[in-house]
């Protein structure tokens, strides 16, 4: 299948272009594929950032070659691809290997867990 879009070649399992972000033509599109996918919804916190902004986080399952016109590149498994979405366009994006991915989850879970805390813990101010 190529992109309406961009015209580059996409993977079969794929339902955005890798290259541009276009949806691509989910009638023409087989089983889901070798990933699973989460989408995360953006807050503008600056007045700079995107009213909608999200973030699409995908686990790659399986090794794929992706081939465009350019050439191939071969997709490794087990690696998490974090890419930030604005409207309906793939902005930047970024890799991260399963250990680095179970890093940051633990980060993130630590952080988010220590900020619920009950407010009668912490230290009262005098």
């Amino acid at each position: 299948m190529f992109c309406p879009t961009c015209g580059v070649r996409q993977p079969d399992e794929h339902r955005y272009c890798f290259s541009c972000g276009a949806g691509l033509p989910r009638e023409l599109i087989g089983r889901h594929g070798p990933k699973e996918s989460r989408w995360f919804l953006g807050v503008p916190v600056l007045p700079s950032d995107p009213p909608r902004g999200a973030l699409r986080v995908s686990r790659y399952l399986e090794e794929f070659e992706a081939r465009t016109p350019e050439g191939s590149v071969l997709v490794p498994n087990h690696h998490v691809r974090f890419s930030v979405w604005v409207d309906d366009a793939v902005v930047t994006a970024i890799s991260l290997p399963d250990d680095e991915a179970t890093k940051l989850g633990e980060f993130l879970l630590a952080q988010v867990s220590s900020a619920e805390a009950p407010a009668a813990q912490e230290p009262s101010a005098r």
